[in-house]
């Protein structure tokens, strides 16, 4: 991770090891306490979290299936089954790139939206371990996950 370049998103003049350190922090508590929260969302859904993963990338902004594929890190087959499942399930379709005849592109159905709005409102309580911030330091965590949240890109 020294190169800074996760998923390619990063440039080498905006990481350092302080950088990489907080990313991987931050990484791994969200790893290790947000377990509950994608069962959950699963039951609440019906869907495995990686359609989930995909339906919000696709709800960003419509895309080839390779594509969708490269944002969430799963390899093209993987993904077209995925697409196939939600396809069949109503939630996306697929429609010819008018840009490029042979290239299909996915996009979000209301029905689609509608689950995904499901998903990202299932209750997701901060773990135990945010009772040792005080007020002060969750209303600067919220600050600095917000600035990172808006400086990301489509594919982020």
């Amino acid at each position: 991770m020294g190169s800074g370049t996760r998923a390619g998103h990063w440039s080498t003049t905006h990481t350092s090891t302080a950088t990489d350190e907080a990313w991987q922090l931050m990484a791994h508590f969200v790893i290790d306490n947000r377990g509950a929260w994608k069962k959950a969302v699963t039951e609440r859904t019906g869907l495995a979290f990686n359609q989930i993963r995909l339906l919000r990338r696709i709800a960003a902004q419509p895309r080839s299936v390779s594509e969708l594929a490269e944002a969430v890190g799963i390899d093209a087959p993987a993904a077209s089954v995925a697409m196939t499942h939600l396809e069949r399930d109503g939630l996306v379709e697929r429609h010819i790139d008018p840009a490029n005849r042979r290239r299909k592109i996915v996009s979000v159905t209301e029905a689609g939206r509608a689950v995904l709005h499901s998903a990202m409102t299932t209750p997701d309580p901060a773990p135990p371990a945010f009772a040792h911030l005080d007020d002060d330091d969750v209303e600067t965590l919220r600050r600095i996950l917000g600035r990172l949240d808006g400086a990301r890109g489509p594919d982020d």
